[in-house]
């Protein structure tokens, strides 16, 4: 067994006192998944591109409880004000109070497993498959949240932050969400990862959602690590009937950043549409792994990635539409966009289909390139220098991505974020407003 596996305390594990049988049988079920599967290898077709060796022998304990006072405070001035409802996890665990409003609870699963653990059982670990990370979160989360959201829900966006917060270095931590919106309600939620920076961290987070009959979900994912952290992420959902579901995805910073997306739509005429924005520069790597299912006929799905890569950085797309047999009426298109900055740096992009259908229009397809020389003539011939005219294309690349953020002063904040890691990148924010 990886040292890593070892040091997480899966072998003996036991479930946890409050735990409800199920809960318990899910816990179970998933520490004997992993422990017999051990970490993915480069033999592992969904991983092959992404290497755990280094954190296969790396020993990271589960993080303690701590108050987190200050890790929130931190946030808070990272954050600035957004204008949403928020709420905090540090090292998976809830910080503060739950929030509601109008149609819309959000309560500590702790809470929840201790009055009511038998309205979580429907879906709470059935959406997102126990396996690998997905399953060591399953074994080992101790806390999360759940939010429900009604029809009668129009108030602000719920923003739940997790911060990983090392108190000493090699520190694991399991945060963990469900989304539930019940039929014809509508939301926006957004999820924000943060490291701190100076510490070895390894957040495994899964977020699972379910989207009743007519529901409506924009749900915006955000991951910002630092040098030392490594954020393996894993985001289930299951669409009912004329359901919608869009998710955007911003991937900034971090050793190691993978999130998993599946999401399956069970019920006729549900929509499902995937954006995501990365950047990796120095020797950072981050890979989208997505998978969206058209289970049942007249169903949508859009998928547009954008990437930027620089030095020796590592990125990674690989994307399954999987359209079942005897559907109809299916739309599906997929691309991903890449733009090479260096010559050490590396892109893997395999978009593809998976058709057993044909009543359907399809269509994929992946671009890796440099900045365009004629657009970056045409900005010097207009007496930009070259240094800036690099940078104003190579944020106009993925620019497209981050203005379909419906929060605006989350999607200023993002873009200046990026802005602050390109090249002359600070030079040109006045063009990005």
């Amino acid at each position: 067994m990886s040292a890593f596996l070892d040091s997480q305390g899966l072998t003996g594990h036991k479930p946890h006192e409050s735990d409800p049988e199920w809960l318990a049988n899910l816990r179970q079920q998933a520490c004997g998944a992993v422990l017999a599967s051990g970490l993915p290898t480069s033999k592992t077709e969904a991983w092959r591109f992404t290497s755990l060796r280094k954190l296969e022998g790396q020993s990271v304990s589960p993080a303690s409880a701590m108050s987190g006072t200050e890790a929130v405070a931190w946030a808070k001035e990272q954050l600035g004000d957004d204008e949403t409802l928020r709420v905090y996890l540090v090292n998976g665990q809830p910080i503060g109070e739950s929030a509601s409003a109008e149609g819309l609870d959000v309560t500590a699963l702790d809470t929840i497993f201790l009055n009511d653990p038998d309205s979580l059982k429907a879906h709470l670990g059935k959406l997102a498959h126990s396996e690998f990370f997905a399953g060591i979160n399953a074994a080992l989360f101790v806390d999360g949240y759940a939010l429900r959201i009604k029809s009668t829900h129009a108030g602000k966006p719920v923003h739940i932050v997790h911060i990983a917060d090392a108190t000493t270095n090699g520190h694991a931590c399991y945060p963990r969400i469900l989304i539930e919106l019940e039929a014809n309600a509508q939301a926006n939620v957004i999820e924000t990862y943060l490291s701190r920076a100076g510490q070895e961290d390894v957040c495994t987070a899964v977020t699972e959602v379910h989207l009743a009959n007519g529901a409506k979900l924009d749900h915006l994912r955000v991951m910002e690590g630092d040098e030392g952290s490594t954020h393996l992420g894993t985001l289930a959902v299951l669409q009912e009937r004329n359901s919608k579901y869009t998710s955007r995805s911003v991937a900034v910073g971090g050793k190691l950043s993978r999130l998993e997306i599946d999401a399956r739509m069970s019920g006729p005429g549900a929509e499902c549409h995937l954006d995501g924005m990365y950047h990796a520069v120095g020797s950072e790597h981050v890979a989208h792994h997505t998978l969206i299912t058209h289970a049942d006929s007249h169903c949508t799905s859009t998928e547009e990635y954008r990437g930027i890569v620089d030095d020796r950085a590592h990125a990674v797309f690989d994307g399954i539409i999987n359209v079942d047999q005897g559907t109809k009426g299916t739309s599906a298109h997929q691309q991903n966009h890449n733009l090479l900055l260096s010559d050490t740096a590396t892109i893997n992009t395999k978009p593809h289909l998976e058709i057993d259908s044909d009543d359907l229009t399809a269509s994929h397809g992946a671009t890796i390139g440099s900045v365009d020389p004629d657009h970056l003539f045409f900005l010097r011939a207009r007496g930009i220098d070259e240094n800036h005219a690099r940078s104003i294309l190579t944020f106009s690349f993925v620019r497209s991505i981050l203005d379909r953020i419906e929060c605006e002063p989350v999607r200023d904040r993002l873009t200046a974020k990026l802005l602050s890691r390109l090249p002359y990148g600070d030079d040109i924010a006045e063009l990005a407003k």
